[in-house]
């Protein structure tokens, strides 16, 4: 079974420097697996205590020691002071066996015995002196190369990096079966609305039906009919076949509204029916497939996120190309030999 995997997305100084992903053991320390998965997702909302959203996204790494670790989590001070848990208040350790015998696992920060609540830190090598002191609960599993560009930040004397270090973003990652099979979920749910919704439709209509007529009505009914059968009657032959073809001409129109309809609805179904095996059920993602998907999609914001920054950087020098041009009266220097060139736009000003 996999494990739970969430992510941040680092900046430094406002620049994004990319995304660490981490896995959590959820089989040794369940409770503190999902405070953490929750407060990366942000489900909870407001904290009924401090009136803050349970939420990492947008708190910061307020503590970098470089060849030790960084911390983070404190969402509602932003200074190392504060934080909240999911429980609304401190909770228990959980597995102290777990020895932080490496670099890159994820651990809660405390104050002593049972006083978990939102602060982390991530290891950057092992440290034996706090075994049995702090719950291991994770670990990074890709980005920590971000890691380590958080601790090249420089700090002050109380080491609290001096460009702000801010987690942007964070979130949840999801094999694809699980994600199919909660929208699968949604829709059947919407799906049994609806059907109750047609059903008393249906009882409406059958009680309608039901309703005994009045005497004037039922009068007027068999009036109409027998107009009409008199009005048959006295038709030509030839009228008689141009309504049967009439009617076979709208029948056939109708049939064929139907089959397109269903055709529609059979080529909207066809994307989400390759993604399913043969008896419905959604195809498994394996650990491999998913690792996979994750570097993809990583790779994809990554090149994003160079595109944005190459353009930044060309619009930058761009204005300071126009500003010299403007300090020196017009002048530019355009070409492979640096030609000197007067721009008439600038020179009329």
């Amino acid at each position: 079974m996999v494990r739970p995997r969430v992510f941040f997305d680092i900046a430094i100084d406002n620049q994004p420097v990319g995304r660490v992903v981490f896995e959590l053991y959820d089989d040794t320390a369940p409770k503190t697996s999902d405070n953490f998965r929750a407060l990366c997702t942000g489900e909870k909302g407001l904290s009924p205590l401090s009136e803050r959203p349970l939420y990492y996204k947008n708190s910061i790494i307020h503590r970098s020691i470089k060849g030790f670790m960084i911390q983070g989590g404190d969402f509602t001070k932003r200074n190392g002071t504060g934080g909240e848990s999911i429980y609304g208040g401190p909770f228990p350790d959980e597995d102290l066996s777990r020895p932080l015998d490496a670099a890159g696992l994820l651990c809660m920060a405390n104050k002593g015995p049972n006083t978990n609540n939102s602060q982390f830190f991530i290891t950057l090598q092992e440290c034996p002196h706090l075994n049995g002191k702090h719950v291991v609960f994770g670990r990074v599993i890709r980005g920590f190369e971000v890691v380590e560009r958080i601790t090249e930040v420089p700090t002050d004397e109380k080491d609290r990096p001096r460009a702000p270090v801010v987690i942007a973003n964070s979130g949840e990652l999801m094999l694809r079966a699980q994600a199919q099979q909660k929208s699968r979920d949604t829709q059947s749910a919407s799906e049994s609305v609806g059907e109750s919704d047609s059903e008393e439709g249906r009882r409406h209509r059958k009680k309608r039906r039901e309703r005994p007529s009045s005497p004037e009505r039922s009068q007027s009914r068999s009036r109409g009919r027998s107009a009409s059968r008199s009005r048959s009657r006295s038709r030509s032959p030839d009228s008689a076949e141009r309504e049967r073809k009439r009617h076979r001409s709208h029948k056939k129109s109708k049939k064929e509204k139907k089959e397109k309809k269903r055709k529609s609805q059979k080529a909207k179904e066809g994307g989400r029916s390759r993604s399913r095996s043969r008896d419905g059920e959604p195809v498994s993602e394996t650990e491999s497939q998913y690792d996979a998907r994750l570097e993809r999609e990583e790779n994809e914001r990554i090149e994003v996120a160079r595109k944005r920054e190459l353009e930044r950087i060309a619009q930058r020098l761009k204005d300071e190309e126009e500003r010299r041009a403007r300090d020196s009266g017009g002048v530019r220097f355009k070409g492979r030999g640096r030609m000197k060139y007067l721009d008439p736009e600038l020179r009329r000003d």
